[in-house]
């Protein structure tokens, strides 16, 4: 099995841009929240998703987000998808593909976007050891 790449810890990171989000009119749909997902730090310029946008970004034939999902199933290596989606926030999983199966896929980290901002979810690792950490302490 191919060992998956780290991830940069920024969870404390808060990156926004409302220009975008005003010029473009908000979040009307998938793509749009995934548009403006690259534009943040916690994008990774060699995704999947990356390589279909450049492929397609000269020939006015921008992809619907559906075919753009199948397109990625075909491919191996980091993909971004969004996991959850109730507006105001919407959840984003940075993963690797191994196949074209929906479950063929190892998340890598969790992201999310709520009204402009976006973060990186901290992994259950780090949450549990902080919170034992505090009890400790605590406890002295």
């Amino acid at each position: 099995m191919q060992r998956l790449a780290a991830t940069e810890d920024l969870t404390g990171v808060e990156w926004r841009d409302t220009n975008w989000l005003e010029r473009v009119g908000g979040f009307q749909n998938q793509q749009t929240v995934l548009d403006y997902f690259a534009l943040s730090p916690f994008w990774d310029r060699q995704c999947n998703n990356q390589v279909l946008a450049m492929q397609t970004q000269y020939n006015d034939l921008r992809q619907p987000y559906e075919a753009t999902i199948q397109a990625l199933r075909k491919m191996t290596g980091v993909e971004f998808a969004i996991v959850h989606e109730q507006p105001p926030v919407w959840v984003i999983q940075k993963r690797y593909r191994r196949g074209p199966a929906e479950d063929d896929v190892n998340p890598i980290a969790t992201y999310y976007i709520t009204g402009a901002n976006v973060y990186q979810s901290p992994t259950i690792y780090s949450v549990i050891a902080n919170r034992l950490v505090l009890l400790f302490f605590h406890k002295t």
